[in-house]
């Protein structure tokens, strides 16, 4: 239970410091919905652009059978290494978006 607890207050560290250093547009709001219970955290943004909204999650981290799995990185940023160079071994961290046949070629968790 330890090594959860440490995997979610890394998950949010990385996902707190991204929303407070990379905000390409200061009109866009872009914030982490945490639940620590049920251990899923996901990173939103909202914003207008012109007349039309823009708006949905762009992270998906849950932690499932004591593995971070991404369900979802559509951010340039590479969340997998972040969470692996914060101390979460590559192990541990599945990369849920890419088809199980290909888990294995990514140099981290097939499951």
């Amino acid at each position: 239970m330890e090594k959860v607890k440490n995997y979610q207050q890394i998950i949010k560290q990385i996902i707190e410091d991204y929303i407070a250093t990379d905000k390409p547009n200061p009109d866009e709001e872009v914030y982490l919905v945490a639940d620590d219970i049920k251990m899923h955290y996901l990173l939103y943004h909202n914003a207008w652009r012109h007349d039309r909204r823009d708006y949905g999650c762009i992270l998906h981290v849950r932690i499932k059978n004591d593995k971070v799995y991404i369900e979802y990185d559509g951010t340039d940023v590479g969340f997998a290494d972040a969470f692996a160079d914060a101390g979460i071994p590559k192990k541990d961290i599945v990369l849920a978006f890419h088809a199980p046949t290909k888990r294995p070629y990514t140099g981290f968790a097939v499951a």
